[in-house]
């Protein structure tokens, strides 16, 4: 059985329409099922703006079912998989709030921080969701509880590798991965120091301690605007 959204059986007028060019403004015929169309006059390659992306976001088969999948669902993909990746935290803790609260605190600031970083969205908040299922002195990217996790979500593999070797931390100094872990792990230390403060009664969070507990100046300078004094 064909999927309904794609088995043209199910389709009506609808089914068959025309979109203008975002680049040069000339109308291009899709059908329902096609992904991208290429413009007639300037050769602009775009997305089917009417294109029903949602089961295609998490489904396993998307690629064989839609053919060659557009950078912009690919995008798509990875933004609504970190969503599913919350949901699976909070039930991964079951009753935990304290963890539950915690992981939400770090994909907030790290989904803050990531722009002003340039880092790619979807690993990093992933990355910070998941970042004390595993011991946290485990210094390799196995992450098997984190990898378990992502897995049973059908993350794709190298999706999966990115968000372990983000938590491993063993990348060069200098590399895009060692300053993405930098960043979950400032994201993990300001959600700490708020935890700690909370349990101050409000105790307000000192420029000492901000400089000790975080890594990165990006990540100072953001724990400053959290913590003003």
């Amino acid at each position: 059985m064909k999927c309904p959204g794609q088995d043209t059986q199910f389709w009506n007028a609808s089914a068959i329409f025309e979109a203008a060019c975002p680049q040069c403004g000339r109308t291009v015929e899709f059908f329902k099922d096609d992904t991208t169309r290429k413009c007639g006059g300037c050769g602009h390659r775009f997305v089917n703006p009417k294109m029903e992306f949602g089961c295609a976001a998490y489904c396993q088969f998307a690629a064989q079912c839609l053919g060659d999948l557009p950078p912009e669902l690919v995008a798509q993909k990875e933004d609504l998989l970190k969503d599913r990746v919350a949901i699976a935290v909070k039930r991964h803790l079951k009753t935990d709030f304290k963890r539950i609260g915690r992981a939400a605190r770090r994909a907030r600031h790290a989904e803050q921080m990531v722009g002003a970083e340039k880092g790619r969205l979807a690993p990093v908040i992933i990355a910070a969701y998941v970042w004390d299922l595993d011991p946290a002195d485990r210094p390799d990217a196995q992450r098997p509880e984190a990898r378990a996790l992502l897995d049973g979500l059908l993350a794709p593999p190298p999706l999966v590798d990115k968000v372990c070797a983000i938590l491993g931390g063993q990348a060069p100094p200098e590399s895009d991965m060692a300053r993405e872990h930098a960043l979950v792990a400032d994201a993990a230390a300001i959600a700490e120091l708020e935890e700690h403060g909370k349990q101050e009664d409000g105790a307000s969070v000192t420029y000492s301690q901000i400089q000790t507990a975080l890594r990165s100046e990006g990540g100072k300078a953001y724990a400053r605007k959290v913590f003003p004094n």
